[in-house]
């Protein structure tokens, strides 16, 4: 049951413009990043290259991808959930004797699978330099990975913000203020002690600069991984009290 849903939402999405618009939009900003990088670094003299041109692509490249996805993901995930609250469509799955666990999870696959395409353009666009640069592919493997990570993570804060709202406007604006205050919580701890990290391990983005170092950190996983379960769970109770009231 989890895959029928999962592969209705990926058939859903497929057909419908957003997908195509987010990746043709997503593809030029990074398409312009990506020559402005080898522009600006071909330019260099030896002796003024602090770091290699991977180096300079990954942080680059996949930054950029992530605030894309991180946009994305909202405007993916109001329609699976907020947009069948507001047209009544959820209300056939709910009664369906279907455990809501099935839900959420198929739900979040389908999220899932239609991330996975902008969170592999920049590796798309760097094919562009194979056999023309000496690149690390084990540095663009991890930042892949760190992407992937993090779309997973903005996927399931948009399925809890779509299942607060039966509008998708209010539900797209939820995500973006959730996914704003993951994103800049890690400023907080310039105005807190010196001693106190919490703040910056809350932050998504201090996660993912480690994979975009060529890091692959079992806290960093480990930290996507409880905070997109957390999502889900939250995703469940939400759906669960729906169905009780």
């Amino acid at each position: 049951m989890i895959l029928t849903i999962a592969g209705r939402e990926l058939r859903g999405g497929l057909v419908t413009p957003l997908l195509w618009v987010l990746l043709g939009a997503g593809q030029v900003v990074l398409a312009w990043v990506f020559l402005k990088v080898v522009d600006d670094f071909s330019g260099l003299g030896a002796d003024e290259r602090v770091v290699s041109l991977s180096q300079e692509l990954a942080l680059n490249l996949f930054s950029i991808a992530a605030v894309i996805a991180m946009m994305a993901a909202p405007l993916i995930a109001m329609r699976m959930l907020s947009a069948e609250f507001r047209d009544g469509t959820y209300d056939l799955i709910g009664a369906a004797p279907v455990h809501l666990y099935a839900v959420v999870l198929g739900k979040f696959l389908g999220v899932a699978a239609l991330l996975t395409p902008l969170c592999l353009l920049p590796a798309a666009n760097l094919t562009l330099l194979l056999g023309v640069a000496h690149l690390d592919p084990g540095l663009f493997a991890a930042a892949t990975l760190g992407l992937w990570l993090a779309g997973l993570l903005f996927g399931a804060i948009g399925l809890y913000a779509a299942s607060l709202s039966a509008q998708p406007g209010a539900a797209v604006l939820a995500a973006f203020g959730l996914l704003l205050l993951f994103s800049v919580i890690g400023r907080a701890q310039d105005l807190s002690l010196p001693g106190l990290s919490l703040f910056a391990w809350l932050a998504w983005n201090e996660h993912l600069l480690w994979f975009l170092l060529g890091a692959v950190r079992v806290s960093d996983v480990a930290y996507f991984l409880l905070f997109t379960g957390l999502f889900l769970a939250l995703t469940h109770r939400r759906l669960a009290n729906r169905r009780l009231a």
